[in-house]
């Protein structure tokens, strides 16, 4: 392994940043380090500033900072950048006055970024927490965003997805600590073994027995029945991985479990499911959504088929739920590394990576985004659902892929798009 920075030292040189007030600050550049590296890692949107390099206009993309040149970045949208900036503290200058406040053994701080309605501005706050002035934080705020938005309702009886990841055991954790600040219900748990690791099959159990939920494991054997598949479902698994790409093996995977919890649940006579989805899996899903064209029924509870789904982690982050879970029981936060087919392509992280991004500049913004798709949705037209005739899991016919619209192709033939495919690649039994 290379020891990086042992043998040389990092030369620096100021940079001048002017914004359309004509303001000016500076900012340390490295020397040899690219322009866009600098923009990028100061939190300065490219498209946002053109930058000159001894007064001459320079392709901001491709050249690096240079020692005996002189650079000028300058805005060409007229708005506070370096105030927000400093706001957020990713800045350091003299616009932003005042200390951080410090917790002592703090664990956690929250940071919120909070538009003013009096005066048009916004307000940068933080709170910091010790360990249990965390957990209790974070019990109440799972508490309020379940009865605000009506999430359980009194006598529901609930399906909960267990995978055994992280995610559903901190849910599991989340409903059994605060049952008696829930409306009354009853839960029962679904684990489906195939793609999963014995220690996530071994922690979905562990909780069950821990919170006297009644436990349902569906196995491999049944998915592969439930499917219809003349292989093994980690074999189909395979041949979609290298016969298409990634982003269909771990599609697949998440509607084969979901499918399996649906089917369980379904001759149960649950009407309501419960999955661990936290407040970035739905913030990336929205996004996405909103670049294919495609509404999003949530981000709270949502009608699917026959189901009502909810989501009770929705204003929870994922940091937040992996520091709940070591606060409470380290042990069950000792995951491994996703499965094979959980590891999705750069189409898919992509979504990921804005949601994770608008949060890190705008603290806040995604319960904003949570709570404005739940007003858009009064003004869209219901999707409709069907129950795929192979599988029996639930697939909307209301949205199809633009080319098939535009050209007329799309026919409904009573399968979902899993089941498409493999029917497709001849892995449905007749």
């Amino acid at each position: 392994m290379n020891n990086v920075g042992t043998t040389s030292f990092i030369r620096r040189m100021p940079i001048e940043i002017k914004d359309r007030l004509d303001r000016k600050f500076k900012i340390d550049g490295v020397i040899n380090e690219p322009i866009s590296s600098f923009l990028n890692k100061n939190h300065i949107p490219i498209d946002a500033v053109i930058v000159k390099k001894d007064g001459s206009i320079i392709d901001d993309w491709q050249e690096r900072i240079e020692e005996n040149s002189e650079y000028v970045v300058e805005m060409v949208r007229a708005y506070h950048l370096p105030d927000l900036l400093s706001l957020l503290r990713l800045w350091d200058t003299k616009l932003v006055s005042g200390k951080i406040k410090v917790t002592e053994h703090a664990y956690y701080t929250k940071r919120l970024f909070l538009h003013n309605d009096y005066d048009g501005d916004y307000t940068s706050t933080q709170t910091s927490f010790n360990k249990g002035e965390f957990v209790s934080y974070l019990d109440k705020v799972f508490v309020d965003g379940i009865i605000m938005n009506h999430i359980i309702e009194d006598n529901d009886r609930i399906a909960l997805a267990m995978s055994g990841g992280r995610d559903s055991l901190s849910l599991g954790y989340f409903l059994s600590r605060n049952r008696n600040y829930l409306p009354e219900h009853t839960i029962s748990s679904f684990h489906v073994t195939t793609f999963s690791k014995p220690k996530e099959t071994r922690f979905a159990q562990e909780i069950a027995e821990k919170f006297n939920f009644k436990h349902n494991i569906i196995t491999n054997n049944q998915v592969k029945e439930q499917f219809r598949l003349k292989k093994d479902p980690n074999d189909v698994l395979e041949l979609l991985k290298y016969d298409f790409n990634k982003s269909y093996s771990i599609a697949g995977t998440h509607i084969i479990m979901r499918s399996a919890v649906e089917k369980g649940a379904r001759e149960q006579g649950f009407k309501k499911l419960s999955f661990g989805l936290m407040k970035e899996d739905l913030m990336s899903t929205i996004i996405k959504c909103i670049f294919v064209g495609f509404p999003f029924n949530g981000p709270f509870n949502r009608k699917f088929g026959d189901f009502d789904v909810i989501y009770p982690l929705w204003p929870i982050s994922k940091k937040e739920l992996t520091l709940y879970l070591e606060a409470i029981m380290p042990s069950h936060n000792r995951q491994e590394s996703p499965s094979e087919f959980e590891r999705g392509s750069l189409s898919r992280d992509i979504y990921y990576l804005i949601a994770d991004t608008i949060e890190t500049i705008l603290p806040g913004a995604g319960l904003q985004l949570l709570n404005s798709q739940k007003t858009t949705l009064k003004h869209l037209v219901p999707n409709e659902y069907k129950q795929c005739e192979n599988c029996t899991g639930t697939y909307s016919t209301s949205y199809q892929p633009e080319y098939t619209i535009i050209n007329r192709e799309y026919k409904d033939i009573g399968l979902c798009d899993l089941c498409k495919i493999l029917e497709k690649l001849n892995l449905i039994k007749s």
